[in-house]
């Protein structure tokens, strides 16, 4: 047995208007009352309509350095200043652990941590390797099992205490993160806990400054 459906079928979906891009010329097609007309535009063109877009990053946390956003990628960083955390390690061993000022960056749903001597006060401040296992030297911080959020203004602060209060540290990427300790920063973290202060001559230098990250 066969069946019909009666259903009338739904009519096609036009948008109002479309830019094309080619490498001679950029073109704009309106859909208009069934209407299709196509011509060619400037760039000029182009521009000074876009910047009559709105655009707004809402309230920003506190201590941001900077914030930019591309498709549906933001970008932020703020400035950590020095302070204890409370962090564990996988072992089950938990420090009550100073850090020095650092920069937390966000980019999607990656994350990056790099150490400062004093809060950035312009685009050449020196960054320095993040004195904690599982951060790659470029400043990557390892997810592991973690559920880090999308970084927006409302989510950075809970990625951050995911990073620090939220995770386990292991050995991984425990090299190269401390004077003292080369090759594995878990040691100055058990000599440093229940201190006020990280002791900065222990911070291990990278080759890259704020500049760098702003693009």
């Amino acid at each position: 047995m066969t069946t019909t459906n009666d259903a009338p079928a739904p009519e096609p979906v036009y948008p109002k208007v479309r830019l094309d891009f080619y490498e001679a010329a950029i073109l704009l097609t309106r859909f208009e009352d069934g209407r299709v007309t196509t011509y060619p535009v400037s760039i000029h063109d182009v521009a000074q309509a876009c910047a009559g877009v709105e655009m707004s990053t809402g309230l920003l946390p506190a201590n941001t350095l900077f914030w930019k956003r591309q498709g549906d990628t933001t970008t932020l960083a703020i400035a950590v200043p020095a302070q204890r955390w409370q962090v564990q390690l996988a072992n089950g061993a938990g420090y009550r652990l100073p850090l020095p000022p650092f920069i937390f960056a966000g980019s999607g749903t990656f994350y990056y941590a790099y150490a400062v001597k004093q809060r950035p006060r312009h685009r050449f401040t020196h960054l320095w390797h993040m004195p904690c296992p599982n951060v790659h030297p470029n400043g990557r911080i390892c997810p592991g099992n973690a559920p880090f959020p999308a970084c927006s203004a409302e989510t950075i602060g809970q990625a951050l205490r995911l990073f620090l209060e939220g995770s386990r540290f292991n050995g991984d990427l425990a090299l190269g993160k401390c004077q003292a300790y080369p090759n594995d920063v878990r040691r100055l973290w058990q000599e440093l806990d229940g201190r006020k202060r990280f002791p900065l001559p222990q911070l291990v230098p990278l080759n890259a400054t704020l500049q760098d990250l702003l693009g």
